[in-house]
């Protein structure tokens, strides 16, 4: 049984606010300095909407983690010399890597976050040369002292398998994150899924491929149960309807520990538009 499972979504949902998204949901994952800088009074004011600590989960800048495009990172994204564009991103070292560390260390200091994300596109393959520059990273660049409670969580895309991905990611000492959900039309994950369990646990359930507005009641179940195998466990919610799916996924954690198979599947009242401004990273500018 988990001892903590803590819920929330990926970005603050459009159309709910700050207040009532914090009356709902515990934990809220903000992307904003991934794309480029974020003022530190914006970051106080995100701060200063929720009493909690440990309430944010920042993705790192992806100047640490991505390889710029033809355009760089963008008119608003991160800042890049054209003649390095070809050494940056992948955890190489190099002043744009260092720069963009200085940023996620102060945004986890001023949220007082309690994950720090490194999201990975397809560019960072499962190679040897890309494992050893990770290696180096998080040992000597980013150890778990640099971050003090914030725990380090590595979201791989690409052609990271999830079993290969979890075991590299328990040689580096960080959690690796899954989407439970995630498209496998021959069956060839059920196995590990059906046995992943442990002490921390990051799940993020996308909408990617998926019809329906919400999850349905087996989906909700399904991650519930597999974050139920952890000590701790971080469920966030990219679907089409993240809000409504993080509060009913609440109930399906509830029932659960109630032995009770009843889940609520419809939509849920609550989750109805506010009127405030919910789009997160319009604050960053």
């Amino acid at each position: 049984m988990a001892k903590h499972v803590i819920v929330g979504c990926a970005g603050l949902p459009q159309g709910v606010g700050w207040p009532r998204y914090f009356q709902r949901l515990p934990y809220l994952e903000v992307s904003s300095l991934h794309f480029g800088p974020v003022r530190s009074a914006v970051m106080k004011r995100w701060r200063q909407s929720v009493t909690r600590t440990a309430a944010f989960g920042v993705v790192a800048p992806a100047i640490i983690t991505h390889e710029p495009g033809p355009r760089g990172f963008g008119p608003q994204g991160w800042p890049i010399p054209p003649e390095r564009r070809a050494e940056i991103g992948r955890f190489r070292p190099g002043p744009e890597r260092d720069h963009g560390v200085a940023a996620l260390v102060e945004a986890c200091k001023v949220l007082d976050a309690g994950v720090a994300i490194f999201r990975t596109g397809p560019e960072l393959t499962p190679s040897s040369a890309n494992r050893d520059l990770m290696r180096k990273f998080f040992a000597e660049v980013v150890p778990a002292s640099l971050l003090g409670d914030c725990v380090r969580v590595w979201h791989p895309g690409g052609l990271w398998d999830p079993p290969i991905a979890q075991a590299f990611a328990q040689e580096l000492g960080i959690v690796c994150a899954h989407d439970p959900l995630t498209a496998d039309p021959t069956g060839d994950f059920a196995p590990f899924f059906a046995e992943l369990s442990g002490d921390d646990a990051y799940l993020i359930a996308s909408g990617l491929g998926r019809a329906r507005r919400h999850l349905s009641g087996d989906q909700l179940e399904e991650i519930a149960e597999l974050a139920d195998r952890h000590q701790r466990a971080w469920v966030v919610m990219a679907t089409n309807e993240p809000f409504a799916d993080a509060i009913r996924f609440g109930r399906a954690l509830a029932a659960l520990e109630r032995h009770d198979d009843s889940v609520v599947d419809e939509d849920d009242d609550d989750t109805e538009n506010d009127g405030a401004d919910g789009d997160e990273p319009s604050d960053a500018s």
